[in-house]
């Protein structure tokens, strides 16, 4: 056999076994994919269920205090806080009061209840009309949660609303296409571990499950900040 058809030979296996195991390395990520895709979503889906079931709880904890608790003591200073503790359990009426409404009225609550001062700045031109009632839910509820923990952990004195629309590098010439940002601020102790607690861990789920994309900024002794990107339809 001639050494040019040997080296010619050898050549081609060489080529058939690296085209193989190309191959073989490219099915690997693919099933892969397709195993880490079904993990999130079996994931989200796990989330959704659960903080489904934590709704379902809140809204009867919140008729048990209402239907029980309150005629006892109503009339008595502690009847104004289990009724604030009724409303902040239930789901506000979304098809009836604006959600940049519902958004400054938890700046107002907030700053009512705890003494710390806070300013919101809601652009007028941002729209909530595309976000289904079920995902405006969840975008309130990442909103209270916010403030809890900036009351629970952060020592501030000062928090922060920012709402406003942000550039959406997918969008058309449609200015509507533009995302929504919320930003929580304050100016307390910043995180003081890399470890999250429920309540940050509550803010990633419910952020899942609308497609939100959610940041947790934080510096040293110069505060923390949530910032949450929704998607313009959602």
């Amino acid at each position: 056999m001639p050494f040019e058809f040997v080296i010619y030979f050898r050549l081609m296996w060489l080529f058939v076994i690296i085209i193989t195991l190309l191959m073989l390395f490219l099915c690997y990520l693919y099933f892969a994919k397709q195993r880490a895709q079904r993990q999130e979503s079996q994931s989200i889906a796990f989330s959704h269920l659960m903080i489904e079931g934590m709704e379902t709880e809140r809204r009867r904890i919140s008729r048990e205090l209402h239907d029980i608790i309150l005629p006892h003591v109503n009339g008595m200073p502690v009847s104004d806080q289990i009724r604030s503790i009724c409303m902040d359990l239930m789901p506000p009426d979304f098809s009836r009061l604006s959600f940049k409404d519902l958004l400054a009225d938890i700046c107002n609550k907030f700053s009512k209840r705890t003494g710390i001062e806070c300013a919101y700045f809601i652009n007028n031109d941002i729209s909530f009309t595309a976000v289904s009632a079920e995902n405006k839910l969840h975008l309130y509820r990442i909103v209270q949660e916010s403030f809890t923990n900036i009351e629970k952990h952060s020592k501030a004195q000062k928090a922060l609303l920012v709402a406003r629309r942000v550039s959406n590098e997918a969008k058309t010439e449609d200015q509507s296409s533009d995302n929504i940002l919320i930003c929580i601020s304050d100016e307390g102790t910043g995180l003081l571990s890399e470890e999250e607690g429920l309540g940050m861990k509550s803010i990633r789920q419910r952020a899942a499950i609308i497609c939100a994309k959610v940041d947790f900024i934080s510096e040293s002794s110069n505060g923390l900040m949530v910032r949450i990107e929704i998607p313009a339809v959602t």
